[in-house]
């Protein structure tokens, strides 16, 4: 909300209304781009990298008393045989 406040804020000096304004458009122009850039980027893209990084890894599988399985079970056959 603060950043949307903002964004709205910054649109009279982006237009560049006003005696002068035309001088102070760019950096409004700029900060709501990075405002925009940077909500995006809150909302979106660090959540799916925190995800990426906390994946679950599954646990191997055990066979029926509880030991762990070989190392070789379940890889394919080896070609020779």
């Amino acid at each position: 909300m603060t950043a949307m406040a903002m964004i709205i804020g910054m649109v009279p000096m982006a237009l560049g209304l006003g005696e002068g304004g035309e001088q102070n458009a760019p950096l409004g122009r700029a900060v709501i781009g990075g405002l925009v850039l940077a909500t995006v980027a809150t909302l979106f893209f660090v959540p799916v990298v925190f995800s990426v990084f906390h994946r679950k890894v599954p646990a191997p599988k055990t066979n029926e008393s509880n030991e762990a399985a070989p190392a070789h079970e379940g890889l394919p056959a080896p070609a020779h045989a």
